[in-house]
């Protein structure tokens, strides 16, 4: 394997640089932790001046502190490259530097797969919205769609935890015909008439939450809460402090990053330190998965997709290899536009588990798999370790890959909750 390129990121800012409320250097350092960089470190300097020549120390008790800090990290050159733009939305006065470096070696802590000496709070995310139990529902929802989330914790006058809603809580107590990453597809004046109508109803977050949700500790480890998520089938956790209040939030995606970036760290930064031991794809992969064929008609392949609760068909030629895959969302974003006022939004509640529109096999009658599928799939092979699939998922930002042999056909697929299953087996 090729040695990838390795550079060393320094940024120098002031520690009293802020924006909305928050530090600029707790925003770089989340900014890095959501791009993949393996580990960041703050330096807080004990004196010296910038461009504007004022020096500042805390040797000299006469000078109001606004020390330099210092933030820096050694990654791949490649995802530096990818996150300095954002990076110098947010740098407005200091410098920014990119240095090569040579990685000699790189040592990890005893404790598997999971990065022992890191704890939910170094990997959670900080900037956690939460609602109360007397939130409306129609402004809870809004939140959710405007922040792009999955599930809402619902915290109390001491912001403990008392309950959360999710996705599946809204469709089950009825207050949502439609999946919120399908609400989010539907044109704006259909998504705000949703929104309007949810906005009516009478319900607060607490009629519509689930109780009594399992939390995890911010001082837990990575593995701690890896368990508690694959025992329960939990995509996210509310994360709390020694008192129960709300804290931040983890994800599934979030300890798969870490585990991601751990094994980039050792197997990429420097060759033949990579984790061997773990598990392969072959072993987890489940082998029942619908396909289709590029010419089968759309109307069929929805049919293939909604028999599945992965919500996924894969595109297949005749001699099983794969070379394309759709999802739900795909037919709505590509097969579904323009169509007639209010059809969308009833073709969507249908994929959401509805009545099926009358008008859907005119629309679609035209239509093959081929027309929305995506093409071409990040596929692994039975024998991928588990840690290079986690890579691949987190890399390329698919929550499943297709599993193929070394042809190229199909034998099955993998999703991001076995392989944290598979992760925690190799943790032992």
């Amino acid at each position: 394997m090729e040695q990838a390129v390795t550079q060393q990121l320094w940024i120098y800012i002031d520690e009293g640089d802020s924006q909305q409320g928050r530090t600029i250097a707790s925003r770089i350092v989340d900014t890095l932790r959501a791009a993949g960089a393996p580990g960041v470190t703050v330096l807080r300097g004990v004196g010296g001046y910038g461009t504007h020549g004022v020096f500042h120390s805390d040797l000299l008790v006469d000078i109001p502190s606004r020390l330099p800090l210092i933030i820096t990290c050694i990654d791949r050159s490649d995802r530096l490259q990818r996150v300095l733009p954002k990076l110098s939305e947010l740098v407005q006065e200091g410098l920014i530097v990119l240095s090569p470096v040579q990685v000699v070696k790189v040592g990890r802590r005893a404790g598997g797969i999971f990065p022992s000496h890191l704890t939910v709070a170094d990997v959670m995310n900080h900037d956690v919205v939460s609602v109360t139990v007397d939130t409306p529902v129609g402004e809870l929802v809004r939140l959710l769609l405007e922040r792009g989330l999955r599930a809402m914790p619902v915290v109390d006058g001491e912001r403990k935890v008392v309950g959360i809603v999710t996705d599946a809580d809204l469709l089950q107590r009825g207050v949502s015909q439609l999946p919120l990453h399908l609400q989010q597809l539907l044109p704006g004046d259909e998504r705000a008439a949703q929104l309007a109508a949810m906005a009516a109803r009478p319900e607060k977050a607490g009629d519509v939450m689930t109780p009594n949700p399992h939390t995890i500790p911010a001082t837990a480890s990575l593995a701690q809460a890896a368990l508690v998520m694959a025992e329960h089938d939990h995509k996210r956790l509310p994360v709390v402090d020694g008192e129960g209040r709300l804290v931040g939030m983890l994800s599934r995606s979030d300890v798969l990053q870490t585990v991601a970036n751990n094994f980039a760290t050792s197997a990429e930064v420097l060759p033949g330190t990579g984790l061997g031991s773990a598990k392969t794809v072959g072993e987890v992969m489940v082998r029942d998965v619908p396909t289709v064929t590029p010419a089968t008609p759309l109307i069929e392949t929805l049919d293939r997709i909604l028999s599945t609760p992965r919500r996924r068909a894969v595109v297949i030629d005749n001699e099983r290899r794969v070379i394309g895959i759709i999802s739900d969302g795909d037919i709505l974003r590509r097969a579904m536009r323009p169509v007639a006022p209010g059809l969308l939004q009833r073709f969507a509640i249908w994929i959401g588990g509805g009545a099926r529109p009358p008008e859907l096999e005119l629309v679609l009658k035209n239509h093959t798999a081929a027309d929305v599928m995506t093409s071409p799939v990040i596929t692994v092979t039975p024998d991928t370790p588990i840690a290079a699939a986690v890579e691949q998922t987190i890399a390329h930002r698919i929550k499943r890959l297709p599993v193929v042999d070394n042809e190229g056909r199909l034998v099955g697929i993998v999703g991001r909750a076995a392989l944290l299953g598979a992760l925690l087996g190799s943790s032992q």
